[in-house]
């Protein structure tokens, strides 16, 4: 790149809705160089290679350097310049999709907190320089770019800061793993590590909100799908059992004779009786 002074590429690239791959680039700026005021549709993440410059933004200004990074949100007016005595290099990688947020929102970015700080040890750096070769190779296929774009965020993600985190958030990210995880043999360290808090802290916000630990929670979810499957289905209990996250049918009758005051076998028999057919 050092006889270079410049260089853009656009491409549609994307797989399905989750995450689109629009454009991306490299610029070692002109003393004193800006852009804008102007307005993106897409999402637009610059990071800086090396010098100084600025990011403006809805009044506001941030002075920025080699390792910093700045977000631009679609629809807003922005503003930033290179400096004169330092001019700053830098790359970037416009996208957009489903996951932009919430991927984002990993990262530590939000409409609030557009400044990123590098904790990667450069690795984020080697990666979008990476990804900006294979971008401008029309060789590379759609999922080799979205690979290293994943990789970008992977390296963003890792130690980057919570943007906006709450603890309404932390119990919504654990309810949600638990919805999409309850057939698995899933533990409250488990849910704790992913949500990225300590389990004795996720315990006391999941009480605060729910009214019941997160064991509680798990077990009555398992459960309440086990009496679904048991009245609407012809599995085995066997089979309803290892599918709800028990992996012995003992246990999963104990628990579940313990919630309903029935036996799996007793309470399918039931049902049939009541209606004369599953529902």
């Amino acid at each position: 790149m050092a006889d270079e002074r410049m260089r853009e590429y656009v491409r549609e690239v994307h797989s399905g809705g989750a995450l689109a791959f629009h454009f991306c680039g490299w610029e070692k700026c002109a003393p004193g160089h800006t852009f804008g005021p102007a307005v993106r549709p897409h999402f637009l993440f610059h990071f800086i290679l090396s010098g100084k410059g600025f990011f403006e933004k809805e009044g506001r200004r941030w002075e920025l350097g080699a390792g910093e990074g700045f977000l631009i949100f679609p629809g807003e007016s922005t503003r930033y310049g290179a400096q004169e005595k330092d001019p700053w290099e830098y790359c970037w990688i416009g996208f957009d999709g489903t996951e932009a947020v919430e991927i984002l929102k990993e990262c530590g970015l939000n409409r609030d907190a557009p400044i990123y700080e590098d904790q990667s040890g450069g690795l984020l750096k080697e990666e979008l320089l990476r990804l900006i070769d294979s971008f401008g190779d029309q060789g590379d296929n759609r999922y080799t770019l979205l690979g290293r774009l994943y990789l970008c965020f992977s390296h963003m993600a890792q130690k980057g800061k919570r943007g906006g985190e709450t603890e309404k958030t932390y119990v919504n990210k654990a309810l949600d793993f638990i919805h999409r995880n309850f057939s698995y043999e899933i533990s409250v360290g488990q849910i704790a590590r992913t949500v990225g808090i300590d389990r004795t802290y996720l315990y006391r916000l999941f009480r605060q909100q729910t009214g019941r630990s997160p064991k509680e929670y798990l077990t009555q979810l398992r459960l309440k799908s086990a009496a679904g499957m048991l009245r609407g289905t012809g599995l085995s209990v066997t089979e309803i059992a290892f599918s709800c996250g028990y992996r012995e049918a003992s246990l999963f009758a104990r628990h579940f004779k313990a919630c309903y005051g029935l036996s799996p076998f007793a309470y399918r028999r039931a049902g049939e009786q009541k209606n004369g057919q599953y529902h």
